[in-house]
């Protein structure tokens, strides 16, 4: 274990290497902001991630929980603990890289060269989860599931944001897609034949717009309707709704999904169709752990970053993070990438995503993680509160 004095220069060197390891992470980054890549199909980021771990003296296993591009690389060091920083690399459609996934991925990855390379004797073993399909593919839940996972006792992760900020909560969200099956007819002649499973579709919004008045204010609801009918003349046969809840507590979002099944059982009844529902996989909200917390904000000191405190303004989203801070105490941090608010899932944040401001963020990103790194491995005290504080936050 390194002492007071080792672990301050270890975390000097740390800094230069991460400084040093710039130009690389500017390059990959820009090359994946400049080639989105949906969920699942994201060969060249998850080539270009898992190579610059590779050329840097990381062991690669590529395809891991039988996904093309998902990979788990990793430096061992000495006996210890499995630190896993999560990479993420997907686009969204039509917005490209309008959520900087191209600022995660290369964020963890510098992270974990730095240590690997500044202490190579360390007590554990510092990993890169590659997860890919954040957004709505639920990569990590995926990988949780199928034992990518296995053996990894800590994860960390950078989201970028409008705001610097520490253990940022997320919201635990359910994905649900409704098909109401009508019958078709002319819609002149003989409309009286007809079922309408557009009109089932719009009832569906109806009902959740009239639930939205007896929720607690953390709730959000909505959604599109992917397809309702082909031409005004014929009365549609097949309506096809997407949909998402969201709450701060997964337990509460749960209760939530009940009801929105039972509006559109009820759309479905008044309309005389069928229905069928998909429950698409559920993202849990974040559960932080305290300690973790601390450390991470030492080390936002260490690099000058100045913290914005969590309030009710502070943004939430959700993410399939959340499900891995169920399992194994997780650190998440948030570092602006604008120096105003902007929107998330929007072309401004895709254009902050390939700034200097967002390239200074991944910078300042990958030292947080890698300090932090250091801090986990060189007290082993610190894992043991971590995993005590994930006890209660999970209710175990």
């Amino acid at each position: 274990m390194a002492g007071v004095v080792e672990l301050d220069e270890l975390k000097r060197r740390v800094l230069r290497r991460i400084d040093g390891l710039r130009p690389e992470m500017e390059r990959i980054s820009a090359d994946i902001h400049a080639n989105p890549e949906l969920g699942f199909e994201e060969v060249k980021a998850s080539g270009w991630l898992s190579s610059f771990l590779a050329d840097h003296g990381f062991t690669v296993d590529r395809g891991v929980a039988e996904l093309p591009t998902a990979f788990r690389a990793e430096r061992r060091g000495g006996d210890g603990p499995t630190v896993g920083l999560l990479a993420e690399y997907d686009a969204l459609p039509g917005l490209g890289h309008g959520c900087g996934h191209n600022l995660i991925g290369t964020a963890s990855c510098a992270a974990a060269i730095a240590v690997g390379e500044e202490w190579p004797e360390a007590p554990g073993t510092v990993a890169v989860m590659g997860t890919p399909a954040e957004e709505g593919g639920g990569g990590k839940i995926l990988m949780l599931e199928r034992g990518a996972f296995d053996g990894v006792d800590l994860s960390m992760m950078f989201h970028p944001s409008y705001l610097n900020q520490i253990n940022t909560p997320s919201l635990a969200a359910g994905n649900l897609t409704f098909r109401f099956h009508g019958k078709p007819a002319h819609s002149a002649v003989h409309p009286h034949l007809g079922v309408n499973a557009a009109d089932a579709a719009m009832l569906l919004f109806a009902g959740v717009n009239a639930l939205r008045q007896h929720v607690t204010s953390d709730v959000r609801m909505h959604g599109v309707i992917a397809q309702a009918g082909d031409k005004p003349n014929i009365v549609p046969e097949l309506s096809v709704v997407e949909f998402m809840v969201r709450a701060d507590r997964r337990e509460y979002m749960e209760e939530l999904v009940g009801r929105v099944l039972d509006v559109a059982r009820g759309a479905a009844l008044m309309t005389g169709c069928t229905v069928e529902v998909d429950r698409g996989l559920t993202y849990f909200d974040a559960r932080h752990c305290p300690s973790l917390g601390e450390v991470a904000r030492a080390n936002f000191a260490l690099v000058g970053l100045a913290e914005d405190p969590l309030d009710a303004r502070s943004p939430k989203a959700s993410g399939d993070g959340g499900n891995v801070s169920h399992a194994i105490p997780h650190l998440g941090v948030t570092l602006a990438i604008a120096d105003h608010p902007i929107a998330g899932h929007s072309v401004e944040w895709r254009e902050a995503a390939a700034s200097p401001f967002g390239g200074e963020a991944m910078v300042n990103a990958a030292k947080v993680l890698a300090l932090s790194v250091c801090d986990v491995l060189a007290d082993p005290e610190l894992l043991e509160r971590a995993r005590a504080e994930h006890r209660v936050a999970v209710g175990g």
